[in-house]
């Protein structure tokens, strides 16, 4: 059962999905159980937990949900793939040190907590590049409007 699933979801189930997408956001938490039809209580997990918060999110919003299994260690090309880069720029990645890898023998193996660091690092990177362009450009826009403004009044 390893195999990539897709769940689809259907209007009959849709009620109960959304209960149990806006439990989970509103304890998020709480300790959450699994109860089997023999009453013994199972405790979930945090990441279980999260990964049935998200699928009932999307669920709810009429959207499938596809688990992908991955392995632990990627090769360069998967982690290209992940990414939406070329192998080749993730090569570069490793060599410059950006991101971390191991080598086995000839072939380069990289974490995937490793890759998954490396992306929310150049994600938070780039969001605050974003602000500070948009800081400064509201400065320079500020200070010509206020230039504006006095030649104006001085007319």
């Amino acid at each position: 059962m390893l195999a990539n699933t897709t769940i689809v979801p259907n209007k009959a189930h849709s009620m109960s999905i959304s209960d149990i997408a806006k439990t989970l956001q509103t304890q998020s938490k709480a300790k959450f159980s699994l109860l089997c039809p023999d009453g013994i209580r199972i405790p979930l997990p945090e990441p279980l937990t999260r990964l049935l918060l998200i699928a009932a999110e999307a669920l709810s919003r009429k959207n499938a949900v596809t688990l992908l299994v991955r392995n632990s260690w990627l090769t360069t090309q998967d982690a290209a793939e992940i990414m939406g880069y070329s192998r080749q720029v993730v090569v570069d990645l490793i060599k410059k040190s950006k991101l971390k890898a191991s080598k086995l023998g000839s072939h380069r193996r990289i974490r995937l907590a490793d890759l998954l660091e490396f992306i929310e690092s150049e994600s938070r990177e780039g969001s605050e590049a974003i602000a500070k362009i948009f800081h400064h450009t509201k400065e320079v826009v500020g200070h010509d409007e206020e230039h504006r403004d006095r030649k104006r009044k001085k007319k």
